[in-house]
This record gives C-alpha cells, sequence and structure tokens, in this order.
C-alpha cells in the first residue's frame, strides 16, 4: 500500500485535560452561538462599550472582518472552549484598533515615526524562525512586536517601564490559556506575555491575517477571500501601529518575523523599500512533518475536528508549500526581490553556532555586532541563550513519514533544496 499523499491524515490528536473536556462536553447540550455570540453587532457594540470609543479609522478592515465571523459560525466548528476564546480574542483586536485610533486622533505626531530598514525573519514554519526572532531580539539595539504590547498597544508602550508594564502579565495569563487548555502546545511553541510575536499577530488588528486568524477557527473561505484580494492593506496598517509602538520607546531597528514573507516579498518592499529579509533553511520535509503536527494541536484547542477542510493545506502539505519556497526563486533570478535583500541562514549552522548565525547576518548587512563578548548587546544575547538551556521544555514528537513519503516529498520540494544548499535531516 502505497503511503498517504496528505500527511494531516496521520494526525492524532492528543487527549485533553478532563476539565476541558468536561466543559466541552456540557457545551454540546446547549446552544453555545447563542450563549457565545460571534456576530458583526454583539462584536462591534460589546467592544465600543468597553472602550467607550466609537471611531475604528478607516474601513478597510470591516469586510475582511465581516468575511471572517460569517466563516466561523458556518465553517469552523468550535466548541464551547473553542468559542470562549475566539470571542475574547476577537474583541482584543477591536478594542486595541479603537485605542489606536484614538491615540493617534489626540497625537498626529505619531505620523512622524520612521521605520527604518527593518530586519525581517522568514522561512518555512518549524524551521527555527521564532528562535531566530528571539535571539536577534535580545539585542539591545533591536527591538520586536512583544505579545502584550501586540494585544494591549495602548496607551502607548514607554521606556522607563517597558520591562515592567502590567500588561505583561495580563497578556502572558490570555496566552498560556493555550497550554491549559492544550498542555502539549507546550512542546511545540513557546507562548508567554513577554515574548517577540509575528506580524501576523500584529495584523489581526487590521483582519487581514489568515494565519493567525486561521488559530481561531478553522475558515478556508477567509483564507480564500484574502488570498485573492491581497493587497498593501496589512502592512499599511502595520506599519501604524508600528510607529505608535516605536513613539516613546524607540527602536534603534525593527525585527519583524513570519513565514508569510516568502509569499509577499515584492509587496513587502513596497512598503518597506529598505527591508533586509533574513531566510532561515531548515530540511523542508522535517519541517513540514512537525507543521502538521503543530497546527493540528492548535486547531484541537478549539475545536473537536483538527482539520475538517482545507483551510491550512497550503502549509501543511507538500506540493502548495513546495510551489511558495519556490516562488522567491523567481523573484531573485528575475530581479524582483533584490539578492542584496537577502540573507540565507541555515538552520543546522544556526543550531550549533547561534551567534555565529547572528553574525553572519549582522555582516551581511553591514551592522556593527558588538565589541567582545562583554558589549552589552552581545551579553544581552548570551544571557537570552543561557535562559533558554535553563528552560526544561518538552520534547516535540511527530511522526516524519515513511520511506516512501519521505523520497515523495523530498522529490516536490527539490528544487528549494538545491537552489538554496539545503541539506537533508532525514
Amino acid at each position: 500500500m502505497s503511503a498517504p499523499a496528505d500527511r494531516r491524515l496521520g494526525y492524532v490528536p492528543p487527549p485533553r485535560p478532563d476539565w476541558v473536556a468536561k466543559v466541552n462536553d456540557e457545551g454540546r447540550c446547549m446552544d453555545i452561538a447563542g450563549v457565545v455570540p460571534l456576530d458583526e453587532r454583539s462584536l462591534i457594540d460589546t467592544a465600543m462599550r468597553n472602550t467607550g470609543l466609537s471611531d475604528f479609522g478607516e474601513d478597510d478592515w470591516r469586510e475582511p472582518f465581516q468575511v471572517f465571523i460569517k466563516a466561523l459560525d458556518e465553517e469552523a466548528q468550535l466548541n464551547l472552549i473553542g468559542r470562549l476564546m475566539t470571542r475574547s480574542d476577537i474583541l482584543t483586536f477591536l478594542e486595541a484598533r479603537l485605542r489606536i485610533e484614538d491615540t493617534y486622533k489626540r497625537h498626529p505626531e505619531i505620523n512622524d515615526q520612521q521605520i527604518v530598514a527593518p530586519l525581517m525573519v522568514t522561512g518555512q514554519g518549524r524551521s527555527g524562525t521564532s528562535a531566530l526572532l528571539n535571539l536577534l531580539a535580545a539585542d539591545t539595539d533591536n527591538g520586536s512586536t512583544k505579545i502584550w504590547e501586540t494585544v494591549f498597544p495602548c496607551p502607548p508602550p514607554e521606556a522607563e517601564t517597558y520591562a515592567t508594564d502590567p500588561r505583561i502579565a495580563r497578556a502572558d495569563k490570555l496566552m498560556t490559556m493555550w497550554y491549559r487548555v492544550t498542555p502539549e502546545i507546550q512542546a511545540i511553541h513557546e507562548v508567554d506575555g513577554n515574548i517577540p510575536t509575528e506580524t501576523i499577530h500584529l495584523d489581526c488588528l487590521s483582519f487581514h491575517s489568515p494565519y493567525w486568524m486561521g488559530l481561531l477557527g478553522q475558515v478556508p473561505s477567509y483564507f480564500g477571500y484574502i488570498v485573492n484580494r491581497r493587497t498593501g492593506q496589512p502592512y499599511r496598517y502595520e506599519q501604524r501601529v508600528l510607529r505608535l509602538l516605536q513613539w516613546k520607546n524607540p527602536r534603534q531597528r525593527w525585527v519583524l518575523k513570519t513565514p508569510v514573507f516568502l509569499q509577499t516579498m515584492p509587496e513587502v518592499l513596497k512598503h518597506y523599500p529598505d527591508a533586509r529579509f533574513v531566510w532561515i533553511h531548515r530540511d523542508p520535509v522535517v519541517a513540514l512533518s512537525s507543521l502538521v503536527n503543530m497546527v493540528g494541536t492548535l486547531n484541537w484547542i478549539r475545536s473537536d475536528k483538527p482539520f475538517i477542510n482545507d483551510a491550512y493545506e497550503g502549509w501543511t502539505t507538500a506540493a502548495p508549500m513546495a510551489a511558495m519556497m519556490s516562488q522567491p526563486i523567481d523573484w531573485l533570478e528575475g530581479g524582483v526581490v533584490p539578492r542584496s535583500q537577502l540573507c540565507n541562514v541555515m538552520f543546522r549552522d544556526f543550531v550549533q553556532d547561534p551567534l555565529a548565525a547572528v553574525r553572519q547576518v549582522y555582516d551581511y548587512y553591514g551592522i556593527d555586532y558588538g565589541i567582545d563578548p562583554g558589549d552589552a548587546r552581545v551579553a544581552a544575547m548570551h544571557q537570552h541563550l543561557d535562559e533558554q538551556r535553563a528552560k526544561r521544555h518538552p520534547r516535540h514528537s511527530y511522526d516524519v513519514g515513511t520511506a516512501e513519503t519521505i523520497k515523495r516529498d523530498r522529490e516536490i520540494f527539490g528544487r528549494y533544496q538545491r537552489y538554496f544548499g539545503v541539506p537533508d535531516e532525514v
């Protein structure tokens, strides 16, 4: 019998904590759509009531918001815990947007802030992008969007209280709910209120973020809507938020990260013409196997069916993922993306010597690395690595597939691996 072409078919969800199973079981006899409404009027009225504000800014967020919440009700099959979490998340985004627009009205000078030559980390999901981002963010000259300031951006963070802001603890409680509902997430992806997050999290404030919002519920119609209407809108609002975040807490350079940059490099360069991409490369077969497990487990937080439709097909099956990872080759060969604005880092090299990989990036872009190991910036990165090693992370276990599956996927990813010289791990 041949190996299945879809790795998702082999995903087995973990057992739920007893309290989660009981709550969801109680929800099966309720009208949970009535108990936890996700309709436009309820969400918007609640956000306005909670903030005392009514101006959401430009209306280009509203249609994707409407498409998203419609898809949640019709496609996502959220359980009771999932519906509660998702309503809370949407209200957080709406309230953040209201407060951002109110702050800009009172302080239009925020528009004068400049975003200069950001480092933009990208790569296939599960290829080390988060680890690289977190290390780069430890450099005190760099700034990243922390989870707490992404979900609670107002009032704008201030340098003097940035490390002690009480919103850190509030955001931490919200994000670590993932662990309490599905403890296996701790072995897959670190979340807390004070670590860097992806720009796709920030882009939820414009409701143009299929991959983060897809974690709130499996919504293929929303995915299709966004992908078919991909414009610069999320980057415009993203920059609006970045200017606000750096207004009272200056950053010498931003370090931003998302795998989605692989799909949107030309569009990114229209809005960040001096962007400096950093692509970390890992064996795509191994990364894909890990990603399927991660997506299934994240979906399991909110639904009893971890893969109910094709919402994440492009990231969890080999052919579309390989096409996405090969597209930048054409952009490089055609001069659409300048080679001088892409630094390639191998996952294997990063794991062996993380700071050498950082030096490689800095040397490539002419960024001062620091005078010696005692330099404050270098010392901060050393401290970050020491803290990570001291943590006892659970081991993430996943199936890389049969020899036949690996061989098939290896052929599919062949162009990408050959072009960038990405070594096999299995």
